[in-house]
Parts: structure tokens; sequence; C-alpha cells
């Protein structure tokens, strides 16, 4: 699209479309605006073409905003009950064209939330304490859509929206289930956790920071600030996601992981066929997650001092010689507890040990395997 038209062919805000009076867009055709609407072409321009890191763009994006937004009001002189929608149109105007070249502010968390996204999809409403009826909710499926429509908007305050609404209609089948009973963000979340898994948006922590980054802070106050944050614990909680923080065992946890994994590495060796993305990149990744949520797994189960504070064990710092004849059967229980725990480490860390193995196995090239023992230790 040529410069020129990114103004004249934007849309307009609800409110904007509202007006009696003339809209920004309108202004901006005029001959008044032609410096002004000259100077937003080219600062779209010096962007688009920057070579500068995407985290130095933000500063500069704000403050060309703020200078564009003081620069039209000096011009048209518009009374204070324009000011607001006003900085609205002109954030979108500058937002748009730029969303492509800014978005991706984070790939690799990204796909750390998306590859959690997948790997968790198995999650049902009652792993979340959730009413297993929500998903005949008539909202329900308006909460997931709004979601996934996130990525698909271009603005700060279009994304910003999205999250904002989905929210509210969270919220709202919330209070309905619970028979307008007073429900908080211990209610909401789950709900929101459960329609994102669904949802799998794309980029979500990008879109995130985005919004974060190019939306004015004096803009995301009061109810909007408070679904965003919302929406930012649930990608920390799906991102951090594991069974401690669901209700459901351990083996059933594992296994449905498993069968969850087998699917991801089938559907990409698929695509990968096909020619539609690089199997051998993306593979490693998967790979290594696999071994993160083990290791994690592990690096839980390894923390004797909290297990024996949450234990409280009464003989781990007791010397062999005070025990009492009275307090051996229940010292015998406390070895027996600890021996089991430390049984079930070796079976972890040998199951470790056999993944690495067999990934190792997998790669296509001696350098590979070299690479990949060396990596975990193994040479």
């Amino acid at each position: 699209m040529d410069q020129s038209t990114i103004i004249d062919e934007s849309e307009q805000s609800l409110e904007q479309s509202r007006r009696v009076e003339p809209t920004v867009s309108d202004k901006m055709k005029r001959n008044e605006s032609a410096t002004l609407k000259q100077k937003i072409i080219n600062f779209i321009r010096e962007v688009q073409q920057s070579k500068l890191p995407l985290d130095s763009m933000p500063n500069i994006v704000q403050q060309k905003i703020s200078e564009f937004e003081d620069e039209f009001q000096d011009l048209w002189k518009e009374s204070d009950e324009y000011l607001r929608e006003n900085g609205e149109a002109i954030e979108k105007l500058v937002m748009k064209p730029l969303c492509s070249k800014l978005i991706l502010i984070d790939p690799v968390k990204d796909r750390e939330i998306e590859f959690s996204m997948k790997a968790y999809s198995f999650v049902q409403a009652k792993h979340l304490d959730i009413d297993e009826n929500i998903e005949k909710h008539k909202m329900f499926n308006q909460v997931i859509d709004l979601i996934s429509k996130i990525d698909k908007v271009e603005t700060p305050r279009e994304k910003l929206n999205c999250i904002v609404n989905a929210g509210k209609q969270t919220s709202a089948i919330v209070n309905q289930m619970a028979n307008n009973q007073p429900t908080g963000a211990d209610n909401l979340l789950p709900v929101l956790i459960y329609a994102t898994l669904k949802a799998q948006p794309q980029k979500a922590y990008s879109n995130i920071l985005f919004v974060s980054y190019y939306r004015s802070p004096k803009r995301i106050t009061g109810e909007d600030e408070y679904y965003f944050t919302t929406y930012e614990s649930t990608l920390q909680f799906i991102e951090k996601l594991d069974y401690h923080k669901l209700n459901i065992n351990h083996q059933e946890f594992q296994e449905l992981s498993k069968e969850r994994l087998d699917i991801i590495k089938n559907s990409q060796n698929e695509l990968s066929q096909n020619g539609i993305f690089n199997m051998d990149t993306h593979q490693n990744y998967v790979n290594l997650q696999m071994i993160k949520m083990k290791i994690q797994d592990l690096q839980r189960k390894s923390k004797f001092y909290e297990q024996s504070k949450k234990y409280r064990l009464k003989f781990n710092q007791k010397q062999l010689n005070n025990i009492t004849l009275n307090e051996i059967p229940e010292f015998y229980d406390e070895y027996q507890n600890l021996y089991k725990n430390l049984i079930e480490m070796q079976k972890d860390i040998h199951n470790l040990y056999e993944l690495t193995n067999e990934i190792i196995k997998e790669s296509q090239s001696e350098t590979k395997k070299v690479a990949t023992r060396k990596f975990f230790g193994i040479l």
C-alpha cells in the first residue's frame, strides 16, 4: 500500500464515527493538516525501515504519538471532550501500519507458551475445578473467539479490547453460573485459563508486550488494567503449568502429557513431510521442552529441605543415640517414606537418561550426536 493512503484509508473508531463534527480522519485530509500528515507518514516509513533493536522502539514510538497528539490539538483547538478519542485515533493511525514490524517482541517466549498450550490441551474443566457445564454456556465460545482474535487485530487498543471483552464475558459467565453469588479473581482465572487453552492464541506473549509497550499507560486503567493483568496471569499459569496446579494425580498427568507430546511430534512429522516447516529445528525444540518438563518435575522432588518442612520430619536433626525405644516405630516409618521418595527419584533420573539417549539416537548426524551429548554432560 502507498504510504500516503495509510491515513486516508484508516478506519475510524466507534467514537469518531458517532461525532457530528469532522473526525480526526476528516481533518487529516484537509490542507491545514498536510504538514502533520506528512510527518506521520515519514515516521511510519522510518520505523518500518529502521534497523534499531525492537526494545528501543517503545519509547521512540510513544514519544512521537504524544507529539502528534499535541500538534493536532494545537492545530485544531479541539474541546476537552474530544481529547481522548483524538488520541485514540492518532494512536491507531500510527500503530496499525507498524504492527507487523513491531509485534514479534519475544518469539522465544511465544513458542514456549504455544508449546505449553498444545502440550496441556488435554486439560478439562474438572482439572481446574470448574463446572463441567461451562462449555455449554452460550458465551463461552465467544470468549474463545475473542482470545483467538487478539493476534488478528493490529492496534494496541484493539488487542486490549479483545482481552478486556474476553475478561468481562468470562466474569459474566462465572457470575451467572454462581447464581449471582459474590465472585472474584479466584473464580475468574480458572475459566479464563480454560478458555485460553481452548483458543490456542498465536504470539500470546508478544501481543501482551505489544499492548504494554505501545498503549499509553494513561489508557490502561481501571477495568482495562484489571482484565489485562488477569490475562497476563493466565499466560503465566499456562507457561508454568504442572500437575501440582491441577486437580489431577501425577500418573494421569504423565500419561495425558505423553499422549499429547506424541500427537504433537506426529503432526509435526506430517507437516515436515509436506514441506510446511523445518522439522529438524522444531523437533529439537520439542525434545528440549520434553526434557525441561521432566527436569522440572525432578527438581521439585529433589528439594529435601522443603519436603522436610512439608512433612515435618521429626528425626532429620536428631542423633541416633538420642532416639528412645518408644520412638523407634515412628522413626522407621519416617525412614521408609524417605527411602520410597529416593527410589522414585532414582527411577525418574533413569527415565530422564533414557529419554536423553533416545533423543540423541534420533539426531541425524554424528556432529549433532556429539553436540547433544556434550550439552547433557554425557561425554
